[in-house]
């Protein structure tokens, strides 16, 4: 048997697009003729039909709307909801509209009215709740929010079957101008309640799926990006005027019901919006203009308020016409200087500070002047950044690759901050970083000193938020160099003090071995050949009495020399032993019970480390003893991964009570800055605690250089 692949094979994409178009043109001829034809019936010349004709533009719209939706994307079911929603809410319109008039206007005018008249209130209510329920759910992508919202479909798919069963099986319809008709498909005797409750049904399981379609916008809402957020922001913009005006119309009866057709307009040309949409808008300038309309709206009446009745205060009983011009003319001349005011405001507001690019930009500079912090001031910047701009993962990164500041990821960037990467070399351009980031060069007097790296914003930025993008890099590139330049200053001087104090240490062991004895063994000789004169050579043993004695003096001056260069303690004792012996004598004879704590097995030490533990130690416990008043004194000395740790705490009156603070404080944080090191003060009053932490290694292998600047 021969079998054609022709007649088995699927449809092909044209014939499905064929069929597409074919339902969505009936759709949109049974929604529009249906809403037509209803305004047709008794409408003409009566106080409804600006409501009626409102309402059936309404659903004209709709179905337009769904159709250029579905033809554009049509895997997508907020096109198809919004067909069947204005289809069947067409057909209800019509079947209503001749049901009435072949029922109660004309009757036997129309033929099947009745049939028609039980119809087409139960469509209506099911066209209403397919577009009031079923859109929501799905919007914007046409799928649910996840697998878990099946019986969201579920009741959006039960509430219009069980309103429109509820409706059509109702002995009475809820049409006013049908009061006293019983339809012909209603349930009469014992099974009539089952209308009721199928119309209860309907009820609850509309609410519920309202709610829950309100819900998963919610979630999509904290799940969703930017673009997707200024979806269901443009959504919901869109849906206040219309259910605003539907509670004016719930809560008074002098509400047209034309109105909410009206302001329904703007609804689903909203949603095409949204779905068809498919980069970013930019919502701000909407809502700047109209904050900035309302705002000075809101000032105007003021003002023609406050003058109105000031006037009507002070001449009471008398409505003269002029009250109402001065007060237009007073709030016209009032608004004019407060215009630019409120726009700045407004701009404020919305924008914030980026739509003022000279205010940023002179506050930097401000702060770079006044920074005596620059790491504070490179936190700040990439703050504003964030904050400004909506970029994410802000990083300004050194030479190196190394984050100086900022949340981005070192690695994931790095390739576009290293030296000769298209991203430093091109000065005034923002190179691709990696994926989802670009990287601008830092430069500073021409020289590339790192990158400022950021994750791509959803959202295209502007031309003009793009060169306050550079303008405020090229300060950054200023405050970068800063910093660098202070690092590589802070590291000369740790190695400036690294090498004295070695060098200290040095010299008082050469003194202390070599010319020490060396000179005491001279004093020696001297002495010796003074012994060996002969008898009468007083002359001679006075010279050399006065030899001895000067090298003595010379001895004692060498002596005061090696101490002055280091103390004498820590090549003797050890930093351990040399602390607890400073403290054993600062606290003789008085009534403060001091106590040591160091590990027995404290490792070699580079000189200025142990300098600097000794002498912040010194001064403390000396605080302590003059001012603090205190009983106990404890000093513990201790290794930690990021070098030595000192800490010194008494209980003595706190420093609030020892009145201004000294130079004693200021010289320990001196003594401990030299060597990149930290010295913080907690005043716990009673007692002080002094915590110092100093480096154990404070020179590096091989330090980066800051890059050269030429004149």
């Amino acid at each position: 048997m021969v079998h054609d692949e022709r007649m088995t094979s699927p449809p092909r994409a044209a014939d499905r697009g064929r069929l597409t178009a074919a339902a969505v043109v009936a759709a949109v001829v049974l929604a529009v003729v249906g809403s037509a034809a209803g305004t047709a019936y008794d409408q003409p010349g009566t106080a409804v039909f600006a409501d009626t004709l409102s309402f059936a533009l309404a659903v004209a719209v709709v179905a337009v709307v769904g159709a250029i939706i579905t033809l554009a994307v049509p895997g997508n079911r907020v096109g198809w909801l919004m067909l069947a929603a204005a289809a069947v809410l067409g057909i209800g319109t019509a079947f209503t509209e001749a049901g009435i008039h072949g029922v109660v206007t004309v009757p036997g005018s129309v033929p099947g009215a009745a049939y028609l008249a039980a119809l087409g209130p139960g469509l209506q209510a099911a066209g209403l709740v397919i577009a009031v329920v079923g859109v929501p759910a799905v919007f914007p992508d046409g799928r649910l929010p996840g697998p878990r919202w099946r019986w969201l479909a579920w009741s959006a798919a039960a509430a219009p079957a069980c309103l429109f069963l509820g409706n059509v099986l109702s002995p009475a319809s809820n049409e006013n101008r049908l009061a006293h008709w019983h339809s012909p498909l209603g349930l009469a005797g014992r099974y009539a309640p089952v209308a009721g409750a199928l119309s209860a049904a309907g009820v609850l399981l509309a609410v519920g799926a309202a709610a829950g379609a309100i819900a998963g916008l919610v979630i999509r809402w904290r799940r969703g990006g930017p673009l997707l957020r200024q979806q269901l922001l443009l959504l919901a913009l869109a849906t206040w005027p219309p259910a605003l005006v539907f509670v004016a119309i719930l809560i008074s009866d002098g509400v047209p019901g034309w109105i909410f057709a009206v302001v329904l307009l703007p609804l689903p040309a909203a949603i095409a919006v949204a779905v068809l949409h498919h980069g970013l808008y930019d919502l701000r300038r909407a809502a700047y203009r109209t904050l900035l309309w309302l705002t000075m709206s809101a000032v105007v009446v003021g003002i023609y308020a406050a003058v109105v009745i000031t006037v009507a205060a002070l001449v009471p009983g008398h409505h003269a016409w002029w009250s109402s011009a001065l007060a237009a003319a007073l709030a016209a001349l009032m608004l004019i200087p407060v215009r630019d005011k409120l726009q700045r405001g407004v701009t404020r507001v919305v924008y914030g500070r980026w739509r003022e690019p000279y205010e940023v930009l002179a506050g930097l500079g401000q702060d770079l002047e006044a920074a005596a912090d620059i790491d504070r001031l490179l936190d700040a910047a990439a703050a504003e950044l964030a904050t400004g701009l909506d970029l994410r993962d802000v990083s300004v990164l050194d030479l190196d690759g190394t984050v100086v500041t900022g949340t981005g990821d070192a690695p994931g960037t790095a390739a576009a901050a290293v030296p000769g990467s298209a991203a430093v070399l091109v000065a005034g351009t923002i190179a691709a970083a990696g994926p989802a980031t670009a990287s601008i060069p830092l430069l500073a007097y021409g020289i590339p000193v790192g990158s400022l790296t950021y994750r791509v914003p959803d959202r295209p930025l502007s031309a003009a938020e793009e060169r306050l993008l550079h303008d405020l890099a090229r300060q950054l590139g200023g405050a970068l160099h800063a910093r660098l330049l202070r690092e590589d200053l802070q590291r000369a001087r740790e190695r400036l003090v690294l090498a004295r104090e070695e060098e200290r240490r040095r010299l008082r062991r050469d003194l202390h071995d070599g010319i020490g004895p060396a000179l005491a063994g001279l004093t020696l000789k001297t002495e010796t050949a003074r012994a060996l004169l002969p008898p009468g050579a007083d002359g001679a043993s006075r010279q050399l009495h006065d030899l001895s004695e000067e090298i003595r003096r010379t001895v004692v001056d060498v002596r005061r020399l090696v101490e002055g260069l280091r103390p004498p303690a820590l090549d003797e004792l050890g930093l351990a032993g040399a602390c607890a012996q400073a403290v054993g004598r600062l606290t003789a004879g008085s009534d403060l019970a001091a106590s040591v704590d160091a590990p027995d097995d404290l490792p070699a030490l580079p000189a200025a480390v142990e300098v600097a533990a000794y002498r912040i130690v010194v001064e403390a416990v000396t605080n302590t003893v003059r001012h603090a008043r205190a009983r106990h004194c404890r000093v513990s000395i201790t290794l930690i991964p990021a070098g030595l740790a000192v800490e010194v705490t008494d209980d003595g009156t706190g420093l609030a009570a020892s009145g201004q603070p000294g130079h004693g404080l200021a010289i320990m944080r001196e003594r401990a800055e030299e060597l990149g090191g930290t010295v913080t003060v907690r005043d716990g009053s009673p007692g002080v605690t002094i915590q110092a932490r100093l480096p154990a290694v404070t020179a590096p292998a091989q330090l980066p250089s800051v890059p050269a600047v030429l004149p």
